[in-house]
């Protein structure tokens, strides 16, 4: 089901400190955060709830874990369907509302952002709007609302840190953090509202929720907010005959573009509409690699089991390590991971009809890991910004 977060304070989620003292949130939430705050609202209304407790999961070691009890008091808790069904619901990323993710392949106008959008994949990489028909164009990132570049609404909070034996302002422990506060704003009004997808739960069930905080200090305030469902009337499908239609336009406007000429080979693309997890093997990436070796640990990262190729990849990948707050140890970091971020397109080659490419496509999750939580889900590409 389609759920809006409805903020009523300003959130800080993810960021990377650039000095120690300073922060800035990122501009979406992933499913992994809306989890966390699910756990955390869980744990705060259970009448067994015992923050010293340690659970034994997988071999591990945990604190503040979610798990049914089956207690007495259980048959009466307001938040008894949300702890029983916890480590099935899935949590997709939420985003600002009306937006979409900007393909890694767009580009837009240097001198005047107006001119419009092109596509790396299927257009020369130059604005036919400017003067002389060739003005410079560059690659663009982010989200897209009613066909313009889009960004959040951040204020920038300072804060002193509290002394927790004195209860008085702690030295030396002044912090800013830039956090997101609206996502519509004009004079008289402002608006701060994600939406994204839950699945798992009933509008009943999630309707006992009052407040959720989400991300970061949220004890002093941040990321409080309610939740609401969307009326998504009848279920949706996929138009498959309307998809491979589009895939059958993005394969004559790329072959057209490209130069290539061969019935035999059809060309089509996804486009990340999360961040995503992906397994590259250590062994070897720390040396020079050809491409087709390049492609290959694509494609075994991906765990693609069709009859298709990697033609190209446009995607930003980081290095990526988290914490994880449930271990008893001192040391709370995960392991280190790849994180391919979100917008980041692959155009594939394959000789097969696509309406089986559909078919096959329709039937994963997502790519990678902890696809529960919203990460590696993609989208096709046509081409522009659609």
């Amino acid at each position: 089901m389609n759920v809006k977060l409805n903020f009523a304070s300003p959130f800080i989620v993810g960021g990377i400190k650039q000095v120690s003292n300073y922060i800035e949130s990122i501009d979406y939430i992933p499913g992994n955060v809306v989890r966390a705050a699910f756990a955390r609202y869980i744990l705060n209304n259970c009448f067994y709830y015992d923050p010293n407790e340690v659970v034994i999961v997988r071999g591990s070691k945990r604190k503040n874990w979610v798990y049914f009890k089956d207690k007495p008091k259980c048959a009466e808790c307001r938040v008894r369907a949300l702890c029983q069904k916890f480590d099935r619901i899935k949590f997709s990323f939420f985003y600002p509302e009306a937006t979409k993710v900007i393909p890694s392949t767009v580009m837009v106008c240097k001198i005047n952002p107006q001119h419009g959008f092109i596509d790396r994949l299927i257009q020369e990489p130059k604005c036919t709007k400017c003067e002389g028909g060739r003005g410079r164009v560059e690659f663009v990132s982010g989200f897209l609302k009613d066909g313009k570049n889009y960004s959040v609404i951040k204020s920038f909070i300072t804060k002193t840190a509290i002394n927790r034996y004195t209860g008085t302002a702690k030295d030396g422990a002044l912090y800013s953090v830039l956090a997101v506060s609206a996502t519509y704003k004009d004079k008289d009004y402002e608006d701060n509202v994600f939406v994204g997808q839950i699945q798992g739960l009933t509008p009943e069930e999630l309707g006992v929720i009052d407040e959720l905080r989400i991300g970061k200090y949220t004890s002093v305030g941040f990321g409080r907010c309610s939740i609401s469902v969307e009326d998504e009337g009848q279920d949706i499908l996929l138009d498959v005959k309307k998809v491979v239609q589009r895939m059958e336009e993005f394969d004559a406007k790329y072959k057209e573009y490209n130069g290539i000429d061969d019935a035999n080979r059809r060309y089509f693309a996804i486009k990340f509409v999360s961040d995503a997890k992906l397994n590259f093997e250590q062994n070897g990436i720390d040396k020079y690699m050809s491409t087709d070796e390049y492609k290959a640990l694509w494609f075994k990262a991906l765990g693609i089991d069709l009859d298709v190729e990697i033609e190209k990849v446009y995607a930003e990948v980081i290095n990526f390590r988290g914490y994880d707050t449930s271990k008893v140890e001192d040391d709370k970091r995960e392991q280190p991971i790849h994180m391919v971020e979100k917008g980041s397109v692959i155009v594939f080659k394959t000789s097969l009809d696509f309406g089986n490419v559909v078919d096959y496509f329709g039937s994963i999750e997502g790519f990678g890991m902890d696809t529960s939580d919203g990460f590696g889900k993609f989208d096709y590409h046509f081409g522009g910004v659609c």
